[in-house]
């Protein structure tokens, strides 16, 4: 009860200053939706291919729901995100792990696999979608006389177009962080794979120091999370966004 008592109180406080530093928006808000979409789709999507598995656990313990208060880690879905909102960077979360019991799956080599890169194709598939989308959104709206899209206004439209693209990215950028071949993230399943049992033991042991320090640079130095993510962005942007839709 203290330790809930102490998140709330902390979230509390990013709440109230992001709001008098007018941080959060109309344009936030809908960043903050489609991201926490995203994230809650990754983790769902890899109850789901447990299930198939065979693994009911996610499914028991009510993380196969689309309710985003099921996955929420209070600190890394809430806290982090707000956090770096305030400091104008970039915001980044994740969710509490879908719980997942391998020995309860058949085929269990590769259902683990399976399983793993399930959320972050999950990612890269919605990506693709909400570009698509997009273009598609985009042909029926700006080029039918409404002018571009993207105008940085709130209308109906505008605030569509802006959710499809930032469901867009924040997909892409979950598929490209999660692929990552480090422990925890489910890229390592496939390094896991590829080295096999016994030299990953070893391998996991000497990375776990490896995402304190990336949440380190993000903080310190947001450059260089800003070098490797805006190439990918720009990519993303430059197949799904034409120059038209923006003012």
């Amino acid at each position: 009860m203290r330790t809930k008592a102490l998140w709330i109180i902390g979230l509390a406080v990013v709440i109230v200053l992001a709001v008098t530093k007018h941080v959060f928006t109309v344009y936030t808000f809908v960043d903050v939706v489609a991201a926490v979409l995203a994230i809650v789709l990754h983790e769902v999507s890899h109850g789901w291919a447990a299930l198939y598995y065979g693994d009911r656990t996610a499914a028991e313990n009510g993380r196969l729901s689309l309710n985003p208060i099921k996955h929420i880690d209070p600190f890394g879905t809430l806290i982090l995100p707000a956090l770096l909102l305030l400091l104008h960077l970039t915001p980044i979360g994740y969710a509490k792990p879908v719980p997942v019991n391998p020995a309860r799956m058949r085929d269990r080599r590769r259902a683990e696999l399976v399983v793993s890169m399930a959320g972050p194709f999950t990612n890269l598939v919605l990506s693709i979608l909400a570009g698509v989308v997009f273009r598609v959104f985009l042909f029926s709206n700006s080029y039918a006389g409404s002018g571009p899209l993207l105008t940085g206004g709130t209308s109906f439209a505008s605030l569509v177009g802006l959710f499809l693209v930032y469901f867009g990215l924040v997909n892409v950028m979950l598929f490209v962080f999660n692929m990552l071949p480090v422990p925890p993230l489910d890229g390592s399943a496939w390094l896991r794979r590829l080295v096999g049992d016994q030299r990953w033991f070893a391998i996991e042991r000497s990375m776990r120091i490896v995402i304190p320090l990336l949440l380190f640079v993000v903080f310190f130095f947001p450059g260089v999370l800003s070098a490797v993510i805006s190439p990918i962005l720009n990519l993303w942007i430059s197949i799904f966004v034409p120059a038209t839709a923006v003012i």
